[in-house]
């Protein structure tokens, strides 16, 4: 017998009664009369609150998700998921040489279009063709989290810069000689280090290199990076041994000190080293660090600790003299990487600028020169570059130009600004572009959340579209297609706020369903998709399933991504708790069992739900969460909120513990031990407050993990919602 059947545990739902281990003379202190009717109400008690509970939808403690009444209904989901759709996607696309057909396979047969008629002939010659926007593969190896590689070897192959204990190895490859080796750097230290950088550049600034070739191999670039004025932060490992071990970094957070960085070049001619001189506070950020497509200078990023102006900085590698390109500032943070895309002449570029609020593009030249504006997007932004193509002037990009702002929309503009030109027109977001070689036609893939992937071929120059294949669900799968895109009016009285809700595959409009919050949330990241997502196999337990995309992300213009400036734990959560109010409202949702779970950022905004709003939140799973500004890093934390002593209140106001009074619901706490991102402290200082307020809660730590948690912690997570919020499956 299972353990499930073996060990019972009475529900507590209608009466609580507590069993003393009986012993035979306890029950000779009762007459034949009394034993009776306490066996009799012992028994009826049981009954009652057995049945009660089964029909309550109480499970056991004991049981395991894969042991949870509706599993069988979530594996048939789950693997039922990705298979639902059939057609819509064409593959093996083709041109012919005078562009006068395409050819596509689609459902697995090959077709061929006269473009001239719009009608199906027999293949002729067709060139190879490669969508627009797919990327070759480079050769640089990947690197850990928030690290730097350490190997990097020069273009023609010839020598590798190896940081090697805290300095700079050159390595000469000889052929059939013992290599010759080279150090560049001698002084290096654990606190004053060459060639690699450190933790909060590599997780922040997206910065996995340390070294740069220039193009011809004729200089070698690297950071410096200076730790000795900042304070220690220990993290123990080997917490499952005998005895801890250390991991000592310098881990600058919210209003701390900074690592100084500086940028030396190395002139492989000359053996000399230069600095390059780039004005400003010592403690400043320079990242993306890259070498002019001429390699006559380096470029620089350089911004300010608010994260308000943004400079580029070119240096000349033989002087270390440095000027400034262009300059971006914001009156909240500005974007610290924008793209940079030069053309082929090596001097003009596509730069991407916020300056009216809309992310738009520019072309400008190395001199610092605005040439002229590319696009003029005014609400809404443009998104990435698809293809430049010099020869016919033309420059395609995406932009979410829809009416509904998470469709993703093909544009096309001249070099020179004009014609710029919205190619798409389905209210679809666009995921999929394969561009003709003559710049007439392109085949797009769109799909929305109600509406499964649809292969369309665009004219570029007139409104001609055609629909070359419709995806479909089969009658017999289309009770799985339950995802809906839903509105509401944000706090403010005027912000639309968009979320996604899934249900049961038996869905019923009578019953009453817990509703779950599966949430992110946080700056920098996107707050939806607007993609034919149609089901969500944790529904088929009971649930109904929604994710909020609540002011503060990203990609709906600057205003919207900025609502959460100095006061993080504000409008995003805010967002997600009118969320819950506003489908609490349908009569098939059980505002009084509602429940959040998120990861990182979305284990702050789940803690935070709980305690914020204990009248709307009732069961939280909250993984790893920053529970107090404070104890997170510089770059991340002061970009949004500016350092502790400029924005105490703000501060004060997002921290999970000037809530822990609050709690009344069930809260689950779960992080890694050993996470060296979001440090298992927050934890330990929520649970600190939470003692000292008399709340019980529950946790789970994982002594072998870091910020990101395996094991059993999904599974987990899910028993945990499932017992706390009762589902009916």
């Amino acid at each position: 017998m299972s353990k499930r059947q073996t060990e019972l545990k009475w529900p507590t739902t209608a009466c609580e009664f507590h069993l003393p281990d009986f012993q035979h003379e306890f029950f000779q202190t009762f007459d034949s009369m009394t034993l009776l009717r306490f066996t009799f109400s012992f028994f009826l008690c049981v009954f009652v609150t057995t049945i009660l509970g089964f029909f309550d939808g109480q499970t056991s403690d004991a049981q395991t998700l894969s042991e949870m009444p509706g599993y069988d209904q979530f594996r048939a989901a789950s693997q039922k998921r990705f298979r639902l759709v059939q057609g819509g996607r064409v593959q093996k696309i083709g041109w012919a040489k005078d562009f006068s057909k395409v050819s596509f396979s689609v459902r697995g047969t090959q077709k061929t279009l006269d473009l001239s008629t719009m009608k199906y002939v027999e293949a002729g010659e067709f060139e190879k063709h490669v969508p627009a926007g797919v990327r070759p593969a480079t050769r640089r190896s990947p690197v850990p989290r928030a690290e730097q590689r350490k190997v990097e070897p020069s273009n023609d192959g010839e020598w590798t810069a190896i940081y090697d204990e805290f300095n700079i190895l050159l390595r000469h490859k000889r052929t059939g000689e013992k290599p010759k080796e080279l150090r560049i750097t001698s002084k290096g230290n654990v606190k004053l280090r060459y060639g690699t950088c450190c933790w909060v550049y590599g997780e922040e600034l997206d910065q996995d290199s340390a070294m740069w070739w220039s193009p011809k191999d004729d200089f070698l670039a690297y950071y410096e990076v200076s730790e000795s004025h900042m304070q220690d932060y220990h993290l123990t490992l080997d917490n499952t041994k005998s005895y801890t071990t250390l991991q000592t970094v310098r881990y600058p957070k919210a209003g701390f000190p900074n690592p100084k960085v500086g940028i030396l070049i190395y002139d492989m001619a000359s053996k000399q080293t230069v600095r390059a001189e780039i004005e400003g506070e010592p403690t400043q950020y320079l990242y993306n660090v890259r070498w002019t497509p001429a390699g006559d200078e380096l470029l620089v990023n350089r911004t300010n600790r608010h994260q308000n102006v943004l400079d580029v900085f070119a240096v000349n590698p033989k002087t270390g003299k440095s000027r400034i390109v262009l300059t971006e500032k914001q009156e909240t943070w500005q974007n610290n990487s924008p793209e940079m895309r030069f053309l082929k002449d090596g001097k003009r570029f596509v730069w991407e600028t916020e300056k009216n609020g809309w992310k738009n593009f520019e072309l400008r030249d190395l001199s610092g020169k605005l040439l002229n504006r590319l696009t003029q997007a005014d609400g809404y932004p443009v998104h990435r570059i698809l293809k430049i193509d010099e020869t016919s002037g033309w420059m395609y990009y995406t932009a979410y130009s829809d009416d509904n702002p998470y469709n993703k929309q093909l544009h096309r503009v001249q070099l020179d600004g004009s014609q710029d030109r919205r190619i798409t027109t389905e209210p679809l977001h666009y995921g999929f572009f394969a561009l003709s070689p003559d710049d007439k036609w392109v085949i797009a893939g769109g799909e929305n959340i109600n509406t499964p992937a649809m292969a369309i071929l665009y004219s570029a120059e007139s409104d001609q579209k055609l629909v070359l294949d419709r995806g479909e669900v089969s009658d017999e799968n289309k009770k799985y297609v339950t995802s809906e895109l839903f509105s509401f009016l944000a706090a403010d009285g005027k912000t639309r706020i968009y979320g996604t809700l899934h249900k049961p595959s038996n869905f019923d409009p009578k019953k009453k369903y817990p509703l779950l919050i599966d949430v992110y949330g946080g700056p920098g990241s996107r707050g939806i998709s607007n993609r034919f997502n149609p089901v969500n196999p944790y529904c088929e337990f009971g649930f109904c399933i929604a994710k909020i995309g609540n002011r503060g992300t990203i990609e709906r213009g600057k205003a919207f991504e900025s609502a959460n400036y100095l006061k993080l734990g504000g409008a995003d959560i805010q967002d997600q708790a009118d969320g819950v109010k506003f489908l609490s409202k349908r009569s098939y949702i059980d505002g009084e069992r509602v429940g959040i779970y998120g990861h990182s950022y979305g284990g702050y905004m789940s803690a935070l739900a709980v305690l914020k709003f204990p009248e709307l939140f009732h069961v939280a799973v909250s993984g790893a969460p920053v529970t107090k500004w404070e104890n997170y890093d510089t770059i991340y934390t002061e970009r949004y909120m500016r350092t502790p002593a400029e924005n105490a209140k703000g501060y004060k106001l997002g921290s999970c513990m000037e809530y822990a009074g609050n709690l009344k619901g069930k809260l689950l706490l779960v992080h890694g031990l050993i996470d060296d991102n979001v440090h298992p402290a927050n934890t330990w200082q929520l649970v600190e407050a939470l003692h000292a307020a008399g709340k019980r809660f529950d946790m789970q730590i994982y002594p072998q993990f870091k910020h990101g948690i395996g094991s059993t912690y999904g599974q987990i997570r899910w028993e945990y919602l499932i017992k706390n919020l009762n589902p009916q499956p």
